[in-house]
């Protein structure tokens, strides 16, 4: 099996191999014993324990885009609606990680073996302790960071103050240096565990994000004390010429199947031999280690659905944008799928099922028409239905979510790179990275990239401040390239971009009255599904002074007066 579906065997195993070994079994924080640190082994089956933890378990749309303006789930989003409120309890989750990984740095140098036979395992530690700062970052700001082991009797350590996020990120920044230093190369390591090539791909992504945060939210309750966004952006910059241009494993997935390579690549078991996947979380269904994507997007949509905004930002085929709005008034329901799929990039009849498309080989199902007055398991509240992920050639297609499969989940991909790269390397010379964005385009069989004019788009976007043609474009193909995939509610934080969606309710296809004569839900005046009408007459009301980060939950200010709360908790 697969090295990441045998983490938890493989442990379980370690653990319970007899009553009386559990019995024995010393607590986490008292592994340092004299009995263990003393091989590579034993280092290895450490750092496995942080795997499970570090992706999710299940699928890629159901879990990870529904908190944006590209998808909905069932009810309104809370967090786009500012409902958030104040947290109580602890950190304990969240820092128990960290806790675990300090161990691992407070004793590998135990080993007794030379560094080099070590040494990758050492860079999955760093790589792991990035990540899970990254996530604190991103939920909390500034935050205390911890290199070693808290003690219970070290108040000064318990006691501390919240660090600036400037420390936050460049400490981040210095642990995945360490990794891309230690880890061995995808060729050695493989794809589904952490690799040099996956730590680069990761440095990208961290830099870009906190150099745009920097320069975006600057000026506002979140900015932040001693800025350098250009900082940052060198270093995602040079971290992406890096992957480019160096020896690694990496390029983009493309057979030569525009209408088909980008669909096929989400949707694989085994990714092992894509280049551009540098990390995934590979799955077992024999072994109870299955997911339920292939369930999820070809039976039960669960009041899941793509939004008009997604849709509406993919160009024609001629690369230009394209008037939906206008075909919308005198084209509906299949026809309407049916023409933006013959009409518009490959890229999008990939990520929304389309009539007469193939959703099970196993049960002959074709794609007829979306689920839009379905009950809630089958129920698509937009009309345009997810198919990204999707393979009909899976087992579990067209079959119960409870049916598992094993389609692969991406962590990081040589795509994002490349996106990274083109933004980083505009926010700091305005230079655009052509021959990158067009490996992108001529997968999808898109036109060369071009810049097109703002004014000439009938979709035009508002992020709520001023953004050039270039810049516009190139943030455009992001969300094209990346829908779905959880990274556009990263991308509307780091750009403090609420004006992408306060005030609006995200809406659905225009139905057709014939295909659908009863259709209960409201339609707006240009006749598009408007499901949220009623739930949020007034749209998102996204508290941009405050919902930007989560609060500090209350217990832990209660025990520690030090930590101070973010802005408008």
């Amino acid at each position: 099996m697969k090295r990441l579906v045998n983490i938890f065997f493989v442990l379980t195993l370690l653990v319970f191999s007899s009553c009386e070994d559990f019995i024995d079994l010393k607590p986490l924080d008292k592994i340092s014993t004299d009995d263990y640190w003393k091989t590579p082994k034993d280092l290895e089956y450490y750092t496995r324990q942080f795997y499970p933890v570090f992706a999710p378990n299940s699928q890629m749309v159901a879990e990870t885009a529904t908190h944006s303006d590209d998808m909905v789930h069932g009810s309104h989003s809370n967090i786009l609606n500012g409902e958030r409120t104040r947290r109580t309890g602890d950190w304990k989750w969240e820092w128990n990680k960290i806790r675990n990984i300090n161990i691992f740095f407070e004793n590998y140098h135990k080993c007794e073996d030379d560094f080099s036979t070590y040494k990758h395992y050492v860079g999955e530690a760093h790589f792991f302790r990035a990540w899970f700062y990254f996530d604190l970052l991103k939920m909390y700001g500034d935050i205390p960071w911890y290199s070693n082991v808290l003690q219970l009797d070290s108040e000064d350590e318990l006691m501390r103050p919240r660090d600036s996020r400037v420390l936050i990120a460049d400490s981040v920044l210095a642990d995945i240096d360490k990794a891309i230093l230690y880890l061995d190369n995808r060729s050695k390591a493989g794809n589904n565990t952490i690799n040099k090539e996956a730590a680069l791909a990761f440095k990208t992504r961290v830099a870009l994000y906190e150099g745009t945060w920097q320069k975006y939210h600057a000026n506002t309750p979140f900015g932040v004390s001693g800025a350098d966004p250009d900082k940052y952006f060198r270093q995602a910059v040079q971290a992406a010429e890096e992957l480019i241009n160096g020896n690694y494993e990496a390029g983009i997935y493309n057979t030569g199947n525009p209408d088909n390579d980008y669909f096929e690549m989400f949707g694989m078991d085994n990714m092992s031999g894509v280049s551009e996947v540098l990390l995934y979380k590979a799955f077992n269904a024999a072994d109870g280690m299955g997911n339920s994507v292939q369930g999820f997007v070809t039976y039960n949509m669960n009041e899941k659905g793509v939004t008009w905004d997604l849709v509406s930002s993919y160009l024609g085929k001629d690369g230009k944008p394209y008037d939906y709005l206008n075909l919308a008034k005198t084209t509906k329901g299949n026809a309407f799928l049916t023409k933006i799929a013959e009409d518009c990039d490959a890229r999008l009849k990939s990520t929304v099922w389309i009539p007469g498309d193939l959703m099970s080989q196993v049960t002959g199902a074709y794609f007829d028409k979306p689920t839009v007055d379905a009950g809630a398991l089958q129920l698509c509240p937009t009309g345009f239905q997810v198919k990204k992920t999707g393979n009909p050639y899976s087992p579990a297609a067209g079959q119960s979510w409870e049916i598992q499969a094993e389609t692969g989940f991406i962590l990081l991909r040589y795509g994002e790179v490349l996106l990274n790269y083109a933004e980083a390397k505009y926010e700091l010379d305005k230079t655009i990275a052509y021959e990158q964005l067009n490996l992108l385009r001529k997968r999808a069989g898109m036109p060369d990239f071009v810049v097109n004019s703002q004014q000439s788009d009938p979709n035009l976007v508002n992020y709520g401040y001023t953004v050039s043609d270039e810049l516009y474009e190139i943030r455009r193909e992001r969300r094209v390239e990346m829908a779905l995939e959880g990274q556009r509610d990263e991308d509307y934080q780091r750009w403090a971009a609420h004006a992408l969606f306060k005030g609006k309710r995200p809406k659905g296809y225009p139905v057709s009255r014939e295909e659908f004569p009863n259709y209960p839900h409201p339609v707006d005046e240009n006749g598009l599904i408007d499901y949220y009408a009623l739930q949020i007459p007034n749209g998102y009301q996204f508290r941009e002074n405050q919902d930007y980060l989560y609060s500090i939950p209350q217990d832990e200010i209660t025990l520690n007066p030090n930590l101070v709360q973010n802005p408008g908790w």
